[in-house]
């Protein structure tokens, strides 16, 4: 699979997306946004696409976190893609990698969980 990530709530209407997007596509990754009526789908699914279609009714309790979920990047892109971000100014505080461990879980359940955690290690 080749190297992608999916966006959730950083559309290109928004200064961060903005950002974000021109830093991707400067490092020559696919993006792909994730709407609120994706959430229900499994990562797995979402990833397989290439293009963003309704394919379910909007989830009510949908996330509302700006999300990244990084998929195939190698640990040197990764490294530049983050060096980039940085660069820029751009900070997306709920990221992920997308793992065999994750890949069957639904995309809300994913963004939930990475806020919990990132939340939890704040409150340390």
């Amino acid at each position: 699979m080749r190297p992608k990530v999916l966006l959730y709530h950083l559309d290109s209407d928004t200064e961060t997306g903005r950002a974000l997007r021109a830093v991707l596509t400067g490092q020559k990754i696919f993006t792909l946004t994730v709407r609120d009526e994706q959430a229900g789908e499994t990562v797995g699914r979402l990833v397989a696409t290439n293009a963003a279609a309704a394919s379910a009714p909007a989830l009510e309790d949908a996330p509302r976190e700006a999300f990244m979920l990084l998929c195939s990047l190698g640990d040197k892109q990764l490294d530049r893609l983050l060096a980039a971000m940085r660069r820029a100014g751009v900070f997306v505080p709920y990221k992920a990698v997308l793992t065999e461990h994750n890949r069957d879980w639904t995309f809300a359940a994913l963004v939930t969980e990475v806020v919990r955690e990132h939340e939890a290690m704040q409150n340390r």
